[in-house]
């Protein structure tokens, strides 16, 4: 133990003195890009400095940096940019220390695999894979680096430290951001290193895209520590000569992983969240397979609803569609000031002026959303910074198979011909219809005493205001329909003349 902690102290003086100077450009950077809208190479020159920092720190940081590369609340965009990059590109553990996690987990090599290649086909932060033959069928063989659970754990303790040491530089607000992203990076990151959890992720999102002609792993084996697959070999996802030669249309395959992807996220109760080349292939056929399920999203239909909003309000570029979105997302505080969000969005989709929305690309769309976001944040759900990197890495690897790619065009797919769009509107109108008869139900609960106080007044006078419940009862109504007018116009604008309508007839009889 005494040895544990002398490792930890020796390892926090090296984090320092490699962080420091990050942390430091960090924070000038990210005041410099609040006062301009102009995209700095300089400020995106200090983030791949950032990286490369994070790459010589190890696993825990590279993995820390994949989830700051969707984090516009915290990160200007020439850092985002930068950290796009930081993909999981370690050197593999000896194999001597591979070969002890393998043995203690699924027996000897010699005595339970017919072949075992020693040198791994990847090496990634958490792990290495390697190919076998086991059971008589070709096999991929993923296996945690060694130790990796107290690397893990050293590190976050030091991370924490030296995030308490470095609090004195920064604003409360952004001290707690980063804190919820430590703490949530703490917890999650364990998932992604227990093999068990993988497995459960594979058979959901195998069950539901099965169907569309997705390719995905069998399992033959698994612990906590080491999952053994089938192996199924492809041309790399964006080795482009490669799949052309194969015959395969490029353009196609583009559309089709990019709708693939949003069916996930749409349809489905789970979606891959790391698709970056080495996790997918294409067979000779054209069929694409997917690997790695160690980081997934999942969302509820509360919030996968509140996404489609966000898109419409941003294909149409409507301002208030885009702030009630961010709202319902969690993306922005209710206590923001409205009116100036408003007019940094303006200001925003004042630069895609003239543009047709087929034109657009994802990453010009979240832009809008991400410049609101940086200036004016709150804390970001889980789900939603995975589905804005899957996003991100999403339109880089189509746009290498179709440089005119469109994710509108996608979109637009699943909306109108896969019925998402009537869907919404449903959703919409179920809420309207839900929210109104609570209004109404609170304006009925009013009446009874109204009641009563006009019982007391005279003969004379409630002769004259009879009207009175009814009246109140039709304007709060309309009261209720002007609300939520804003967010259904549709349903409420003919509602309200209605209303209005029998206001007048009642008055006048």
């Amino acid at each position: 133990m005494p040895d544990e902690i002398k490792d930890i102290r020796k390892l926090e003086i090296k984090y320092m003195i490699k962080l420091l100077p990050v942390f430091r450009r960090f924070l000038r950077d990210r005041k410099k890009s609040k006062k301009s809208e102009e995209y700095d190479y300089l400020i995106e020159k200090n983030g791949r400095k950032a990286v490369n920092v994070f790459i010589e720190l190890g696993p825990t940081f590279i993995k820390l940096g994949q989830v700051l590369s969707a984090r516009p609340d915290l990160l200007p965009k020439e850092y985002l940019k930068a950290f796009e990059d930081l993909q999981d590109n370690v050197p593999p553990d000896d194999f001597t220390l591979a070969r002890k996690i393998i043995e203690k987990n699924v027996g000897r090599i010699e005595e339970n695999f017919e072949q075992f290649n020693e040198n791994a086909i990847s090496g990634a932060s958490l792990g290495q894979v390697y190919i076998a033959r086991y059971k008589n069928r070709d096999a991929v063989v993923k296996v945690n680096r060694y130790n990796i659970t107290y690397i893990l754990q050293r590190d976050l303790i030091i991370i924490k430290r030296l995030l308490r040491l470095f609090k004195r530089f920064i604003d409360n607000y952004l001290y707690i951001s980063i804190s919820s992203v430590i703490s949530d990076f703490s917890v999650r990151i364990y998932d992604e290193a227990n093999y068990f959890i993988e497995a459960e992720n594979l058979r959901r999102i195998k069950s539901n895209i099965s169907k569309y002609g997705i390719i995905i792993p069998e399992i033959f084996f698994v612990s906590r520590e080491v999952i053994i697959l089938e192996y199924l070999p492809g041309i790399k996802i964006t080795d482009v000569k490669g799949l052309k030669e194969a015959g395969i249309d490029t353009k196609k395959l583009a559309y089709k992983l990019d709708l693939t992807f949003i069916r996930m996220l749409l349809r489905n109760d789970i979606f891959h969240a790391d698709p970056h080349p080495g996790n997918i292939a294409v067979t000779s056929q054209g069929s694409i397979i997917l690997y790695d399920f160690g980081m997934v999203g999942k969302l509820d239909d509360k919030t996968r609803f509140s996404l489609l909003k966000l898109y419409d309000g941003l294909i149409t570029k409507d301002p208030d569609i885009i702030i009630d979105s961010l709202l319902e997302l969690n993306a922005l505080s209710p206590a923001a000031n409205r009116g100036i969000i408003r007019k940094a969005i303006e200001l925003s989709i004042a630069n895609l002026s003239g543009r047709n929305v087929n034109e657009m690309d994802i990453s010009e769309l979240l832009e809008i959303a991400n410049n609101v976001i940086f200036e004016f944040p709150f804390h970001l759900p889980r789900e939603l910074v995975l589905y804005m990197r899957m996003s991100s890495l999403l339109e880089g690897i189509c746009k290498t198979l179709d440089p005119n790619f469109k994710f509108v065009l996608v979109l637009q797919e699943i909306l109108y011909n896969e019925g998402m769009l009537n869907e919404l509107y449903r959703k919409e109108l179920s809420d309207f219809i839900s929210k109104s008869v609570i209004s109404i139900e609170k304006g009925l609960d009013v009446l009874p005493l109204l009641k009563r106080r006009l019982e007391e007044q005279t003969d004379a006078v409630n002769q004259k205001n009879n009207k009175i419940p009814v009246t109140i009862f039709l304007s709060a109504i309309l009261i209720s329909l002007f609300i939520f007018s804003h967010n259904y116009p549709v349903i409420a604008y003919p509602l309200m003349v209605l209303d209005i309508i029998f206001f007048i007839i009642y008055i006048k009889k």
